[in-house]
């Protein structure tokens, strides 16, 4: 009798109920975000609701983020896998939706993907946005800047994936922002430098500049044409626009994504 206890106890876990499910909470707002950890500020969440408004209009696909303070023991695969059922992320013609799930007790992030995006994000290309866009933001505590990059990245890939031109977004790895940045030596005073050896030479070459009616057209150098986090709230025609909730169709994923530690 006391042999037979394990094979009972497996097939009780075998019947659909009995193993214990995460447990979600129900949509307050658009799908693409639900901060329950509270990192990300009103202004951010504001940009990425636009952003993936404006790519779901133009394509049907959903990207989805979800910010909890813990898995509760749960690994992080399957916590992602039955969010993304759960909610329904894409369209339910196409499957086409993504979830980020970033964990901040257990220090985890991870990508799903829904079946009808594994051939434009496979697990290894979704691997490396998580190295260069989310994982160096979250060890130096942003875990605001990781979710906006890693973001922007998904809709880049998404928007090429249905030939969608759209407004461009352009994710930066945490070592092109950092201010005041020692790499190579040069640091903050790299561009000082710069501009007076170019002051210099513009006096030798210009006569000191004080040639009579002679007048140098000035350059303007620009800054323009970047489109980087916090830049891109407008410009998506109003994808949110209609004021009507927008939830999920979809949901179907084989486990496709890849996650990290950090």
């Amino acid at each position: 009798m006391i042999r037979r206890i394990p094979v009972l106890l497996l097939l009780l876990l075998m019947i659909p109920g009995t193993v214990q499910a995460a447990e979600f909470p129900e949509l307050t707002d658009d799908i693409y975000i639900q901060d329950i950890a509270g990192v990300l500020s009103e202004e951010q969440e504001a940009e990425l609701k636009s952003l993936g408004a404006g790519l779901e209009d133009a394509t049907t696909a959903q990207i989805a983020v979800m910010v909890v303070e813990s898995l509760e023991g749960e690994p992080i695969e399957s916590y992602a896998n039955e969010a993304l059922r759960h909610y329904g992320v894409g369209s339910a013609e196409e499957n086409n939706g993504v979830l980020v799930v970033l964990s901040m007790t257990d220090r985890e992030i991870y990508i799903e993907i829904g079946y009808g995006l594994e051939g434009a994000l496979p697990d290894g290309k979704v691997g490396r946005i998580l190295d260069d866009y989310a994982v160096p933001y979250l060890r130096e505590d942003q875990p605001d800047e990781a979710i906006l990059n890693t973001y922007q990245a998904l809709y880049n890939e998404v928007a090429a994936e249905y030939g969608w031109d759209g407004e461009a977004a352009s994710p930066q790895p945490l070592n092109e922002v950092t201010p005041g940045s020692s790499e190579g030596g040069g640091g903050f005073m790299q561009p000082v430098i710069t501009f007076l050896i170019v002051l210099v030479l513009l006096f030798l070459f210009t006569g000191g500049g004080g040639g009579r009616g002679r007048r140098g057209r000035g350059r303007t150098m620009r800054r323009g044409g970047f489109f980087g986090p916090g830049s891109f709230g407008g410009g998506f025609g109003g994808g949110s626009g209609g004021g009507g909730f927008r939830g999920g169709g979809g949901g179907s994923s084989g486990g496709g994504g890849a996650g990290r530690g950090f």
